[in-house]
């Protein structure tokens, strides 16, 4: 169904994929006291009348990460839960970034409410009446990055932690070097091990689903995690050619590839 420019995707009863044309995704999962909202996207089209139309219930709004096309319309909900380290460097180094990325997306500057924001942590828990959201931590794209369980629909919220099937962006300002993204995917993968048969929905799901003009891509799964994890060990042998030099805004980086995974990477965070 599209809506506004939304496209929606009823997935299960009482949850929701929603793709803004800008190949953002949200999700939006409906319990019997409240709705959760999971990122936002970043279409200028406002997102509270779209949701309106999926639920009636009071709306609160989750961020794996403090990126532009995750949070662009945080200031449209009263209740904001954010990781604590994302919180914290919203003053510095994701400031920063979001100033980049606002230019990047075309999307007009905004302030956000950052003080007022509920601070997460690992295993932290959004009680919506019969469903409960759990948090855990999932660093390195950002140091405060998370991913939400949904035990009663079987589902993980994985935002941009390993990407979402067409690589993971390890370049940006407040992302992991290599070595460090390395360890913390060594314990999110110990995590991840009770999942088994969760679907894996990350933060733009399209890039997950092959096309013709893309065919290589590979559906988002633990699969995508393990050989992630191996391609930070071969990147750090130099045993992985760089590839598909590109440009972004002043820097420069290369795709780095291994199975199922692959990393947007600057040379000098190769460490």
């Amino acid at each position: 169904m599209l809506v506004n420019g939304y496209n929606i995707v009823e997935l299960a009863k009482g949850l929701w994929a929603i793709d803004d044309e800008k190949g953002c995704s949200m999700y939006l999962v409906e319990g019997t006291q409240k709705a959760l909202l999971i990122d936002t996207g970043v279409s200028e089209t406002p997102l509270l009348p779209l949701l309106r139309q999926l639920t009636a219930k009071p709306l609160e709004l989750a961020i794996t990460h403090a990126h532009i096309d995750h949070m662009y319309h945080a200031d449209e909900f009263n209740t904001v839960y954010m990781h604590n380290n994302d919180i914290k460097a919203m003053n510095g180094i994701l400031k920063l970034n979001m100033l980049f990325s606002a230019k990047m997306f075309e999307a007009k500057q905004k302030s956000y409410r950052i003080k007022s924001y509920i601070s997460i942590d690992e295993n932290s828990v959004i009680d919506l009446g019969d469903i409960k959201i759990r948090a855990i931590n999932s660093p390195g794209h950002t140091s405060g990055s998370v991913t939400f369980v949904d035990d009663t629909h079987k589902v993980l919220f994985l935002g941009d932690a390993v990407g979402s099937g067409s690589g993971a962006w390890l370049w940006m300002p407040g992302s992991y070097t290599v070595k460090k993204y390395k360890a913390a995917l060594h314990e999110f993968l110990n995590k991840l091990r009770q999942y088994k048969g969760y679907e894996f929905l990350g933060g733009h799901r399209m890039q997950g689903i092959a096309v013709e003009e893309d065919p290589a891509v590979h559906p988002l799964t633990i699969q995508v995690v393990e050989d992630m994890e191996e391609l930070c060990a071969k990147m750090l042998l130099g045993e992985v050619t760089a590839e598909n030099p590109t440009k972004i805004g002043i820097t420069n980086v290369n795709t780095y590839s291994y199975g199922h995974a692959a990393m947007v990477q600057r040379k000098s965070k190769i460490r």
